[in-house]
């Protein structure tokens, strides 16, 4: 039940009072008092359709009803049902003064329905005029009956106009106060949402670390001691020593999955703009495998946050298969912003083994990521023989793509 359903039970209320009220002149004004009981039935008849729609309508805690009332407004039909109370007001009082009475509730139906705030005055003041003429009707063209129903008016139109005004001004607040209710509930949630995505990436940290000083460190020392063990066994030993060689090429492909899995569970860190990222995870790939790398981005220009994440990823995962397929003993990475379109475009090139082209990209865990990655940016992935002989990758952000990313950067 919302909070304004009590307003119907009153204008059902008043108007079966005030057909119980001039009852009693039925037997000596049959005729004032039939067209009174035919006013108040037309006045209750119009309510009932859709009268009732415009209060529900005022009450700011509906929120369909009350976009529904205002397309109603704009389109000004819903002022029909105002015209038809002060009608039917008017025409009652004409009928019977009793029926002034009516005022208690047309003058609200007015304020309800009628918006802007000046066409409700002017309603308002059509009603007391309407009404003041309708005392003139019943009462006869005395002086003194049109001084006092002018008196009456003026003072039922200004306690209307003070009453309406409050309410406008307590209606407009109560919707203000659901739409910054309802734009916390949305700021909530959105931070709830960065405090879970911030607990992933905590999380996600913790784990990479912790791989980096448990598992990776065990796997390091039994590659050492299958290499120290090797050399300290005599040549003859030949079961023994292949044994041990399996032993360390075990633990080595398990180091370099590992420390790959590191490398995509740490967090993206573009602190200062993706070219000091590129440096930083170029000298840590360096340290650990002893890859030379040369990186070009004299053409780049710098995109969105987004749009960098997404190549750094795209950087990682490329040095990440240069460590686990390639055996190069080069890297060279170019990066740059195309003139024309302002594309971007993302060259990783190696000097290793190569790859086998007519093989489908999705054969990898990684690559396709890496697809998926670019193609929620509208980019691109190709992957076919460099040069030197090794695996050439390029990754094409569209001008398109990095356009969208930047757009949604700042709306958030």
């Amino acid at each position: 039940m919302t909070r304004f359903s009590w307003w119907h039970v009153a204008v059902g209320a008043t108007i079966l009072a005030l057909a119980l009220v001039v009852l009693p002149n039925l037997a000596t004004s049959p005729a004032t008092t039939i067209g009174a009981w035919c006013c108040l039935l037309v006045l209750g008849g119009g309510y009932a359709l859709f009268g009732w729609r415009n209060f529900t309508a005022a009450d700011p805690s509906v929120d369909a009803f009350a976009a529904e009332a205002f397309d109603r407004r704009e389109r000004g039909w819903a002022v029909v049902f105002p015209l038809l109370a002060i009608v039917c007001t008017s025409v009652g009082v004409a009928f019977d003064p009793s029926m002034a009475i009516l005022q208690a509730i047309t003058f609200p139906i007015i304020w309800f329905s009628i918006e802007p705030m000046r066409r409700a005055v002017v309603l308002n003041v059509l009603l007391a005029a309407g009404v003041t003429l309708g005392f003139v009707v019943s009462g006869g063209p005395s002086v003194e009956n049109v001084v006092q129903a002018v008196v009456i008016e003026t003072i039922s139109l200004l306690f209307s106009l003070a009453l309406g005004f409050w309410f406008s001004f307590a209606l407009q607040q109560g919707h203000d106060n659901t739409r910054l209710l309802n734009e916390l509930r949305a700021a909530q949630d959105e931070l709830a949402a960065i405090n879970r995505d911030s607990g992933i990436l905590s999380e996600r940290e913790r784990l990479a670390r912790e791989i980096h000083d448990t598992i990776a460190q065990s796997l390091t020392g039994l590659v050492m001691v299958a290499q120290r063990t090797s050399s300290l066994l005599p040549d003859d030993l030949t079961d023994a020593l292949e044994n041990l060689g399996l032993i360390e090429d075990i633990a080595r492909s398990a180091l370099i999955e590992t420390r790959a899995l590191v490398a995509a569970s740490a967090p993206v860190d573009t602190t200062g703009g993706l070219l000091p990222a590129l440096d930083r995870l170029i000298a840590r790939f360096t340290r650990e495998t002893s890859v030379a790398i040369t990186l070009d981005a004299a053409g780049y220009v710098t995109q969105s946050n987004a749009v960098e994440v997404v190549l750094l990823r795209c950087g990682q995962e490329a040095l990440a298969n240069v460590r686990k397929h390639s055996g190069a003993t080069s890297v060279s990475m170019q990066l740059t912003t195309t003139e024309g379109d302002g594309a971007v475009v993302l060259t990783v090139s190696d000097n290793g083994s190569g790859i086998d082209v007519t093989q489908p990209l999705e054969g990898g865990f990684g690559l396709s990521g890496m697809q998926q990655r670019l193609a929620l940016l509208g980019g691109s992935l190709k992957v076919g023989q460099s040069a030197a002989g090794g695996v050439e990758l390029e990754v094409s952000l569209a001008a398109s793509g990095v356009a969208g990313s930047r757009t949604a950067g700042s709306a958030s």
